[in-house]
């Protein structure tokens, strides 16, 4: 492994600049990953030391990477500077949520249009083991998979403006996901998955676009059953920094 001085400075050689611009890259996907599947969670504060070490990198890549998050709504600069992630209020959850209805309700109906069989297969595989994941409580395969499962579907639309309009929602409340999971009241079962995959089988775009809607307005209602003032939070609940896979 490089030391952090090797790995940020390079001396200002083309090799050094490569470098630097793959660890950014590296620890920029890493970033939005996490957050998107729920491995950071509302209210987490960013250690700038324990992500740095954790990626074997020096911190200036995760301050940029951090202060970039920070400009696209997904992280917020609290009072002191140190860097967190947003709680969200029932009301901008509920504006999220709405606008993923429109966006990936599109995403998936023109999904449906462009379905294959590889397409059918592959998603069949994954809500597979996300069910495995579910039954077994493996709270991060869980969070992964699904994950999986939709952008899966989302890229098959061959929308490139949707994709990244979906991946900028998912940045904002993916880190509610975790809380999602953890309802004793409104236990998830993905059971929707199952009428997304049987519109594809039978080509029925509507039946796709109303799956995924339904998937998306079920987890809404879950969240703000537990949202207060300050946000969705549960007291108990702990991030997944550093344990997940970055694929």
């Amino acid at each position: 492994m490089r030391t952090p001085k090797t790995e940020v400075d390079g001396g200002g050689t083309e090799e050094g600049k490569r470098q630097r611009g793959h660890i950014y890259e590296r620890v920029l996907s890493y970033m939005r990953r996490g957050l998107m599947v729920g491995a950071f969670v509302p209210g987490q504060v960013m250690s700038l030391r324990k992500l740095a070490a954790g990626l074997g990198t020096s911190p200036m890549p995760v301050r940029e990477v951090l202060s970039q998050l920070v400009a696209a709504k997904a992280l917020e600069e609290t009072k002191g500077g140190s860097v967190r992630v947003p709680r969200l209020s029932p009301e901008k959850l509920s504006d999220i949520f709405s606008v993923r209805e429109l966006l990936e309700g599109s995403a998936a109906e023109l999904a449906a249009k462009n379905a294959t069989l590889t397409l059918v297969n592959d998603l069949t595989s994954i809500n597979k083991q996300l069910l495995q994941a579910i039954a077994k409580r493996d709270i991060l395969n869980c969070l992964s998979l699904n994950q999986n499962f939709h952008f899966r579907l989302y890229e098959a639309s061959d929308s490139e403006t949707l994709t990244l309009l979906i991946e900028a929602l998912w940045l904002q409340f993916g880190p509610t996901m975790y809380m999602s999971l953890l309802i004793p009241s409104m236990p998830w079962s993905a059971s929707y998955h199952a009428d997304i995959l049987a519109g594809l089988k039978e080509g029925n775009a509507t039946a796709v676009k109303r799956g995924t809607i339904q998937d998306i307005r079920t987890t809404c209602k879950a969240l703000l059953s537990i949202a207060g003032s300050q946000g969705v939070e549960l007291p108990f609940a702990q991030g997944m920094a550093l344990q997940f896979e970055d694929y």
